[in-house]
């Protein structure tokens, strides 16, 4: 081992990865995994398990040629599986039996003698042919003490490189799982990996576990992907050896988060946003006192050893229906928005009406609403205040607006139909203004802020009059027709003050 590095990262992405149900990896995916792996730093990686098709023995042959890493194929302890897995050139080959009573008698129909005879025989093959070997008694946690020191102490008498211990059904507790592989560590020399599963969400601190307790060598999978609840997650137990147990890896941390990204698009499998280090969630608050701590000093809700920065992440900030005035106010800031109290209060209170409605009110959607709010009138200076809006449309329903509105102090309403619930809401709009203004909506554009189907839409708007003065105003809500409205109002408001003023020329469209 490299005396850089206290423990080894053994990834095994491509092959236990793979057994997760739905993933399938072509072998060009595979290729592309694995060279992402070894741009990450990975020492070993498990390619796949050559003898199970001619695809599969492609893919650890190509992938071998490749890459400077050490490539592993795992084996049977089956001669058959073990020249499959020699042929594709690979620096290592991890031979498996199982080795607990109830794997042995109810799966492999095999006695403990020939478990010891078969592992001595795999074990002298790979060595005959000039390869690393691990040797992995399957079960390992399920599996009596003694024989479990006795079947480890026949694979290093063979000339195993590594003992590959592992949680195969994830029953194993940090307890548990330290014993075992002190336990073994007694009973050999040779240096022990550590494999573990996640059923009971406990593999991650069984490998931290394992480390502790004399494992020099972690077998993970980006992502936690794997058979059933999946493996130990490659960049938990990466950032916590660095962070928590002060151990070092070879793994350039800062590219985590784009292999899980990776990862995640050639794998099928979403990463779900409270996944740890790697989660779009996992650096981001929400305003209220988390956030507001935050900005004071990011050590407050943050674990102060890992930054997002260290992972490759970045940090964010939601405003949801906790937000908090300050927090928001100081986000606004950051980004250079400087409302004042009055337009504060609005987008507060606009911030928290989108978010009881479920929706994530991302930096860009507060950013939208906040530039919408900003370029409105004070209230007290506006000729038109919406009070209410209504809309009706359908598929043999003729789109109606109804609108309620103060119309220079005088409380009016007004409803008409149009080709659409925003043209029928600009329609009883006008009507609502009277003859004396004949306006007419020059532009209207429409930009979704954030992706989804329930996006924060910034709405743009023109008007011009008939005695050529004109406005534009924009307005960003998850409601398309309220930001149609409140971007037709907030210019027509403005058209209304150049007129009131008697604008010059240079005011004028």
């Amino acid at each position: 081992m490299d005396e850089r590095a206290d423990v080894m990262v053994f990834d095994t992405t491509l092959r236990d990865g793979e057994q997760m149900p739905s993933v399938a990896f072509s072998v060009e995916e595979k290729l592309a995994i694995a060279r992402k792996l070894e741009e990450l730093g990975v020492d070993v990686i498990e390619a796949g398990f050559p003898v199970s098709s001619p695809e599969e023995a492609k893919a650890v042959e190509l992938i071998s040629k490749e890459l400077s890493s050490t490539v592993c194929a795992i084996a049977r302890v089956v001669p058959t599986d073990i020249r499959a897995a020699i042929a594709t050139g690979a620096g290592m080959v991890d031979v498996f039996c199982s080795t607990s009573k109830i794997q042995m008698s109810g799966s492999m129909h095999v006695k403990p003698a020939e478990v010891l005879e078969a592992t001595r025989t795999a074990v002298a093959m790979v060595k005959d042919a000039g390869r690393e070997c691990m040797f992995t008694p399957m079960d390992a946690t399920r599996t009596e003490t003694p024989f479990l020191q006795e079947v480890c102490t026949v694979a290093q008498e063979a000339g195993a490189d590594w003992i590959g211990l592992t949680d195969t059904v994830g029953v194993g507790t940090p307890q548990r799982v330290a014993a075992m592989v002190k336990a073994v560590a007694e009973a050999v020399d040779v240096p022990i990996s550590i494999h573990c599963h996640d059923d009971f969400g406990l593999a991650t601190a069984n490998t931290l576990a394992a480390v502790e307790a004399g494992a020099r060598m972690v077998q993970v999978c980006v992502n936690g992907l794997g058979e059933r609840a999946g493996n130990a997650a490659l960049e938990e137990v990466v950032m916590a050896l660095h962070c928590l147990l002060g151990r070092r890896t070879r793994v350039r941390t800062h590219k985590l988060y784009e292999t899980s990204r990776l990862v995640e698009r050639l794998s099928g499998v979403a990463v779900a946003p409270n996944k740890a280090v790697v989660g779009t969630n996992a650096f981001t608050h929400e305003s209220g006192i988390h956030a507001a701590g935050m900005l004071r000093d990011q050590r407050t809700f943050e674990p102060g050893l890992m930054t997002p920065e260290m992972v490759g992440q970045r940090r964010r900030l939601v405003v949801g229906k906790h937000a908090g005035r300050h927090g928001i106010a100081q986000a606004l800031r950051e980004a250079g928005l400087s409302p004042t109290e009055e337009e504060l209060t609005e987008i507060v209170q606009r911030v928290r009406s989108v978010a009881a409605r479920g929706k994530a009110v991302l930096s860009a959607d507060l950013y939208a609403i906040a530039e919408g709010v900003m370029q409105k009138l004070p209230q007290q200076k506006r000729a038109i205040i919406l009070e209410q809006l209504v809309v009706t449309t359908g598929d043999k329903i003729t789109p109606t607006a109804t609108v309620i509105a103060q119309v220079s102090g005088n409380r009016q309403v007004e409803a008409h139909t149009g080709v659409g619930p925003v043209d029928a809401a600009f329609r009883a709009i006008k009507r609502m203004l009277g003859p004396s203004l004949e306006l007419e909506v020059r532009e209207y554009h429409v930009d979704a802020v954030t992706g989804g189907s329930d996006a924060t839409v910034r709405v743009s708007v023109s008007v011009e009059d008939n005695e050529g003065y004109a406005a534009s105003a924009q307005s960003a809500s998850v409601d398309i027709v309220m930001a149609s409205v409140d971007a037709l109002l907030t210019a027509t408001n403005h058209l209304l003050r150049l007129r009131a003023n008697g604008a010059g020329a240079g005011e004028k469209s």
